[in-house]
Parts: structure tokens; sequence; C-alpha cells
């Protein structure tokens, strides 16, 4: 997509950089007298505009000569009105700026937040110093608000065209095609996972009698290819569906890994969602769904999407300085056929948006997740397999297991409860516009987590309870990689107890997955060309507790957008 067009608002610098230069002109002392001046300073300093004009192009040679031929003699008011007549006949100035500088020249200049400096009356006495360079400070300001936001609003309009005019089609096509937009992207990724020859063997938690590589280094290449589409069905109801590569056991992966003989890889259904927007502020949307959490991937893989229905509501509590957003879900996690213990998820989030000024942005918000029947129930041994629903769908590594099977096979389920109180923040600085300053904190704690029950079911007495979790970052550079040299470069460092949160859903690429993981997160982004870019991430973890594992992870990507 074209960021924007640079002649529109280079245009418009020039008119208000023209209008904050005139109304510092000079004037006759019969109107507004702001300095005492014999005429000849007046006249010079109109033929400096004059100059400064002709050699920005802004006028022709032989315009900037007729015009100081013609109004030599003129008084600074009567040049300067014939000058800005001059310029908006050539369309520099609009009629209505054109206008404004006539009426400030002869009534009156800003003189601080809510007063005005009355000074059609003043006599030249009455004019100091100090007065004249408060009135060039507001004179400044006030210039540089009106280029501020008229290049925010020539940059949103410039968008809003360059995209209305890539999701056009011909006049003559259904309708329905003039509703539906398309877009997707396209990551190649070299990964190098490295292990630290002193780890422990271990077992796989979701298959207990299989070794987990915990020594030797692999390298792999990776894809991952997501098409998603959106149709606006109704004005207040959309239609979304994407495609991604994929697989159904991994929830938290749209990754494919190469080295299968050249065989065809999958398509799975990523997403499928109506979400409707019954009232202003109010969002509900159901199936499978996006994140719908303010969250990092301290509890919540990216690639993961929820399956249920969620509703969020944005508010303005004090006009746009701050907002206010709540947001609430219910997700089923397993249906069991013979059994009332289905498993879901709980969830809502409160949260805030405040922006003191124009260039700072806080969010803080905190959310509840509880998740229900999710705890083991051993079988009975009269009844071998009753409760192997118990046990977790997936499950990557780090939270207390216990084993529900009384035979000689060993089935793994989850030991605690989990109700997660989740708090985090987020500070966006944006005074090196488009260049970011961007600074998260995320703390999370288990509350379910019952030390007697747990010790009940593992046989472990002296079992511990480690229930917390936080990260804390920052990223400096572009949000978006839009055009060629576009960069970011971020860190961060991640403390993640065993049972601080479920491990299945929470970052697969860290200490590649799961909990019991604390380390470090390096990387940067940069723009090959508009929407390809590079990104590079290296993350070093070690386990916090238990057998010693400790995996350095380097990611490579090429990505594209479209």
């Amino acid at each position: 997509m074209r960021l924007f067009s640079i002649a529109p608002i280079t245009r418009r610098l020039y008119s208000l950089a023209l209008t904050g230069a005139l109304l510092l002109l000079p004037v006759n002392p019969c109107h507004a007298v702001v300095e005492e001046k014999p005429p000849e300073t007046a006249a010079t300093s109109l033929d400096a505009m004059v100059e400064i004009l002709k050699a920005k192009g802004i006028l022709t040679p032989e315009e900037a000569t007729a015009f100081t031929r013609k109004h030599s003699g003129a008084s600074s008011a009567e040049g300067m009105k014939a000058l800005v007549g001059l310029l908006q006949e050539k369309g520099v100035l609009s009629p209505e700026e054109a206008e404004g500088i006539a009426r400030k020249q002869t009534a009156s200049i800003p003189a601080g937040p809510g007063k005005e400096r009355i000074i059609t009356v003043l006599a030249p006495e009455a004019v100091n110093p100090e007065m004249m360079k408060q009135l060039s400070r507001n004179v400044a300001r006030e210039i540089k608000r009106d280029v501020k936001e008229q290049v925010k609003e020539e940059i949103q309009q410039d968008v809003m065209e360059d995209a209305k005019s890539r999701l056009k089609w011909p006049s003559n096509s259904p309708d329905w095609v003039q509703r539906v937009r398309w877009g997707g992207d396209i990551r190649l990724r070299y990964q190098e996972d490295t292990f630290d020859r002193n780890n422990a063997d271990l077992l796989k938690p979701d298959k207990p009698t299989e070794l987990l590589n915990t020594k030797n280094d692999r390298q792999r290449a990776r894809i991952r290819v997501r098409l998603d589409v959106a149709a606006q069905v109704h004005e207040r109801v959309e239609a979304g569906v994407r495609i991604s590569t994929g697989n159904e056991q991994d929830p938290i992966s749209t990754n494919d890994t190469l080295g299968d003989y050249f065989n065809k890889d999958g398509i799975v259904l990523d997403r499928a969602y109506l979400k409707c927007t019954p009232v202003t502020g109010l969002t509900v949307t159901g199936g499978r769904i996006p994140n719908p959490w303010f969250y990092t991937d301290l509890v919540w893989d990216h690639d993961l999407n929820f399956e249920g229905l969620a509703a969020t509501y944005k508010m303005n509590l004090i006009g746009e300085r701050l907002k206010g957003f709540v947001t609430g879900g219910l997700f089923p996690l397993q249906e069991v056929e013979l059994s009332d213990h289905d498993k879901w998820l709980y969830g809502g989030q409160l949260g805030f948006d405040l922006s003191p000024v124009d260039d700072v942005k806080l969010t803080l918000a905190g959310a509840y997740y509880s998740f229900e029947n999710t705890r083991g129930e051993p079988n009975d041994p009269f009844r071998p397999g009753e409760k192997d629903f118990t046990a977790p769908l997936y499950q990557q590594k780090g939270n207390t297991l216990f084993d529900i099977d009384p035979g000689p096979s060993i089935k793994t389920a989850l030991a605690a409860d989990y109700r997660e109180l989740n708090v985090n923040g987020q500070l966006e600085l944006s005074f090196w516009n488009p260049v970011k300053i961007v600074v998260f904190g995320d703390y999370v704690r288990n509350l379910g987590f019952d030390r007697e029950e747990v010790a009940l079911l593992t046989g472990n007495p002296d079992v511990k309870e480690e229930t917390e979790g936080w990260h804390v970052g920052m990223s400096v550079g572009h949000s978006d990689m839009t055009k060629f040299a576009d960069w970011r470069a971020f860190c961060a460092y991640r403390h993640l107890e065993a049972d601080a949160c479920i491990d299945a859903f929470t970052d697969s690429d860290f200490h590649l997955g799961g909990t019991n993981t604390k380390g470090w997160i390096l990387g940067g982004d940069f723009a090959l060309y508009k929407n390809v870019w590079l990104t590079a991430r290296w993350m070093t973890a070690d386990e916090i507790s238990g057998p010693p594992l400790a995996i350095d992870v380097l990611q490579v990507d090429l990505n594209a957008k479209f």
C-alpha cells in the first residue's frame, strides 16, 4: 500500500510557512503597529519575501520582477495584500487562508491559550522587543500545530484513497465482489536449535514413552502461508475466513517444516468467523476468531486463534484522551460426549488507553482467565480409560503432571487448576514518528494452584508452588515494514514459572515452547522492498527449576505480505 504522496503535503507546508511569514511582516501603523521601523525596512522585508518565493520556484523570475516594480512605492500593508492576492491566484493559498491572513493582520494575534492581545489600537511606542518575541513564538507554535494536523490529515486521506483504488473492482462487477477484501502473507524461515551438552535426558510430556530431544542440535527450513478473505455482508456484519499451512494437532503453530521428500503440504482452516457491531462501540465475534485480548506471548502464542464467542465494548471516558474497553469471552476447549464435564475457558478483561499528549499512548489491562475441568482425574482400576479424556488434547512442557493410568502404561494429565490473573501494559512514544519507542510489561499469576491437592495427586509432598511469570521488553523503530529501509530493533526478558499458566498455549518458539523457563529475546526487522522484509531473532533460555535444559533458538525470516 502506498503510504502517502508528498506533493500535496509539500504544497501545504509552503502554504503554512508563507502564512506564518506574512503574518510577521511589518504593517502600516494605522492598522496594527507591532514594530516601529522606517518605511524602507518594511519594503526590504517584502522584497526579501518575494526573493524567497522566487528561489523556491513559487514565483517565476518574471512574476517576481513585475511584482517588485509594481509595488515598490506601496506601503507594507498594501504590498502584503497584493502578495497574498497573487499567491491566492496561483493556488498556493486558499481563499480561506488569504482571508485569515488579512483578518489577523488587522485584528489580533494569539498571545496564549484562551487569550488574545488586540493590537489594532497600539501605538508604536506601546510595542517592545519582548512583545515581538512572544508574538513570533505564538505564531510559530500555531504554524507547527497546523502543519502537524494537516500532514496527519493528508496521510490519512491519501492512504484511504490508495486503499480504495487498490480494492476497486470494475463498475460492472457483481455487488458481492465489491464487498470482498483479500490479503495474506508468506514467510520463509531458517531455524537453528542449539542444545547445551549438559542438558538432562527427558521424556516427552505428551508421549512419555519417547525421549525428548535435549542434546542434538538441529537446523530446519520452514514456511508459513496465510490467505485472508473478509466480506462486508451487511453494514454491521463482517464475515472472515483465513486458511493457512499447519496441522490439526498443533493449535499454536502454522509452520510447515520442509524435508518430506518433496511431498505436498496441507492447508487448514485457521479462522472462520462472523463479526457484528450491533451498536456503536460494541463488537461481537463468534466462530474461530482472532485473539480478542490485549496480550503478549507470555500467556498466548501469537499464532493461536480462539474458538467460541467474544464481545468487546469500547468507550470514550474523557474525550479522545482517555478511552476504556471491556472484553469477555467463552470458549469450548474440549467437548466430551459421555460426560457433563466439558472443558471450557471463560475470560474477562478490563483496560484503558490514555493519551495525555498526542505523541504518548499508554495502554493498561487486567484479565482473568478461568480454565474449567482441565485438571486430570485418576482412572478407576476397574474402569480403565474412563477418565482418559481429562488429559489435555495438546501440551508442550513445564506444567506439573501426574499419571492417571493405574496400570503399567503412562497417561499424563495436569495436576493443578488454572485461574490466571494477567496484568499487562504498553507505553508508546511517537515523538520521532514514524520511528516509535514501545515499552511493554506483562505479569501472570495462577490463583488456582492448590499445593496440598497437587501434592496428593503427584505423590510428592515437597512439590513447589511456582505460579508466577513476567515479561518485559522494548522496541525502537517503525511500526510496519512498508518501504525500503524501514527498521525495528527489539529486546525482551522473560521469566515464566512451571504452573504460572497452561503450557499448551504459550509461545512455541522460546525454549521451544512451554513454561518453567527464563531468558532473553533479541532481534530486529529491516525492509528490503515495499512490504518485503527480513527478521532475525535470537532466543536464549534455561530451565528455572528441575533437571537442566538450556536451549538457544535462532530464526531468520524472509517475510512478504499482500
